[in-house]
């Protein structure tokens, strides 16, 4: 039956059984963990469970902030209208047919996700983990964003973790994902080949280069809870599905190796993780009657082989 339902769901809000208006992100977890209990097909053997699973998985990712649940409202309303005028009726259709969201998603959309597991209990892990991921990112960089965090250091951040996130895909043997940089997609492909057509033609030179998207402008970006929400999905799926840490800069043997050597989610963690021992390593130099300069450079030498040490044990994109 919740198979059925999921598949045949209007929108979002209806896929997770919530009313479709503004909700607690709190709420829309606890809807999805109960219903992923239900479909995850570790533990349903219905034949579309798995499909039916995906479609919740996308419908929690997009319901996971106030900016996903403004967006598909919207839809939500435009859909509620189109239906209308075409007097649709849901209840005609059959168990599983595509809805107004334009059906199930392709065996390509369902590539290198971090809900995609075999077993219930390491969807649980990611889950568990992808909750402290945004919990560590929201208490670092949602409540000083203005006065701490620039903008522009959030777009450094993102573009990092969609080039790491496509050369470990692609290394995996992942087909293309929305998580790739924009530029990397097939639809900036088909871009490039409309304007290399164009250039044949094109009145004087360079004129067909102006049908090239700035693909550094990223105006979506600029909002802050547009780039957190964007970084919270790239930064799930490197250390959900590849135990890769964007600061650290190389991937874990397993997950619990990642809990033990990593010192966190943020860029800031990893930073405070280093300011006790150097100072601790300033206050000795000082009471030794070192030079502070050779003592300082003494410190970034450790590091440095500290680093290469880390290196021979975890493999780098």
């Amino acid at each position: 039956m919740a198979v059925a339902r999921i598949l045949a769901a209007a929108n979002p809000f209806a896929r997770l059984e919530l009313e479709p208006e503004a909700v607690d992100v709190a709420v829309v977890r606890s809807h999805y963990r109960r219903l992923a209990l239900a479909v995850h097909p570790d533990k349903c053997k219905e034949p579309q469970a798995k499909e039916a699973f995906q479609a919740l998985s996308e419908a929690f990712e997009k319901l996971s902030s106030t900016v996903g649940q403004a967006q598909c409202l919207r839809e939500a309303g435009l859909q509620a209208k189109a239906a209308k005028a075409a007097k649709v009726s849901r209840a005609a259709r059959a168990p599983g047919a595509p809805g107004p969201m334009g059906g199930p998603p392709t065996d390509e959309e369902r590539k290198a996700r971090w809900w995609d597991t075999k077993t219930w209990e390491e969807f649980e892990e990611r889950l568990r983990h992808r909750e402290r991921a945004e919990a560590a990112l929201r208490l670092r960089y949602e409540g000083g964003l203005r006065l701490r965090f620039s903008t522009r250091k959030m777009r450094e951040h993102v573009r990092a973790a969609e080039r790491s996130v496509e050369h470990l895909d692609r290394n995996a043997g992942m087909t293309e994902s929305p998580l790739w940089p924009p530029e990397s997609t097939q639809a900036a492909r088909e871009v490039e080949e409309e304007v290399a057509r164009a250039r044949q033609t094109e009145p004087w030179p360079g004129a067909a280069n102006e049908l090239l998207p700035n693909y550094n402008e990223r105006l979506e970006l600029n909002d802050p809870a547009l780039a957190l929400q964007r970084l919270l999905e790239l930064l799930t799926h490197l250390r959900a599905v590849h135990r890769y840490c964007l600061f650290c800069g190389c991937t874990y043997d397993s997950t619990k190796d990642m809990d033990e050597h990593c010192p966190g989610i943020t860029e800031e963690e990893h930073e405070e993780e280093n300011i006790p021992a150097q100072k601790a390593e300033e206050k000795e130099a000082v009471e030794a009657g070192e030079d502070p300069l050779e003592a300082y450079m003494a410190s970034i030498d450790a590091e440095a082989e500290q680093q290469r040490q880390k290196g021979k044990r975890k493999k780098r994109p």
